[in-house]
């Protein structure tokens, strides 16, 4: 160990050399890299207020990771290719590539904030695009909501009916039979009953579900729509600059280890002996 710990400080040059000429190049690499500029809007997802079970599970882990949907959604394929017409992004790359290099959706731990991150050359035009997505998110997400509750409601309406329409079928039905009867006198209610109680449940869940139309969905809000960055996103040349050291230190390390390995080999390899009988002819 103390033979390698010399070997480094006498072969100090290399690890310096090293250090220095990948921070240049790290330098040169910055400065001629395209800036990017990053601009993020937020999107605040509120709980259901109709009293629903997702109402009572609002902070609950398994909630929160339901909310993924949401992201899911900002993140379509077509929403980004509309907004990219909207804009007029110029793109060179497919859709699918140039969104993953412009377009980050994320919901941090344990919150209820969407946010949409847009990266692009042009600081305005990324946060046009950041701020569109998120607009047009809360519209599709009230769209969807909008036509559930209109899908519940239909729904339930026609089962009301059809609860309905059997009641009077069944009562019908039994004031025929008791007509013809001796009992006439006597209408019988225990065949209506079961069907009664349907139409009255049919009906307390139509009733429910007007009541609650639009209350049932999260509600999407724009709350942080984002501004103008001043200060581009990428390159980062702190980062650069550490990357380059870090990745230099380790490889003039490698470099200089294997040296040290291969002076240590070559100094214990045994060494050629002329054979006895040449030496003896030397020697006379």
């Amino acid at each position: 160990m103390f033979r390698y710990l010399d070997h480094l400080r006498r072969r100090w040059m290399v690890i310096a050399v090293a250090v220095g000429v990948a921070i240049s190049l790290a330098l040169v690499a910055g400065w001629l890299m395209p800036a990017q500029y990053t601009a993020t809007a937020r999107i605040l997802i509120e709980s259901p207020v109709a009293g629903d079970l997702r109402a009572s599970m609002a902070v609950s882990p398994v909630y929160l990771e339901s909310l993924k949907s949401y992201a899911i959604l900002a993140s379509g394929d077509r929403l980004f290719a509309d907004a990219i017409e909207h804009l007029h992004v110029q793109r060179s790359r497919s859709i699918e590539q140039l969104k993953k290099s412009v377009l980050k959706v994320t919901i941090p731990r344990s919150t209820k904030v969407l946010e949409i991150a847009a990266t692009l050359p042009d600081p305005r035009q990324a946060q046009a695009l950041a701020n569109y997505i998120a607009g047009r998110t809360v519209v599709i997400a009230r769209d969807l909501a909008l036509e559930a509750d209109r899908d519940a409601l239909a729904d339930a309406q026609k089962q009301r009916e059809e609860a309905r329409a059997q009641l009077e079928k069944s009562e019908t039905a039994s004031v025929n039979r008791a007509a013809g009867s001796a009992q006439a006198n006597r209408p019988t209610k225990s065949e209506s009953l079961p069907l009664a109680l349907e139409a009255a449940a049919a009906e307390m869940r139509l009733q429910e579900i007007r009541s609650t139309a639009g209350y049932r969905a999260e509600r999407l809000k724009i709350f942080d729509p984002g501004m103008v960055p001043e200060r581009p996103s990428w390159p980062n040349i702190p980062l650069i600059l550490i990357v380059a050291v870090l990745v230099s230190l380790v490889a003039s390390l490698l470099y200089l280890t294997f040296e040290f390995n291969y002076r240590l080999e070559k100094s214990a390899a045994p060494r050629a002996v002329a054979p006895l009988a040449r030496v003896k002819n030397l020697n006379d």
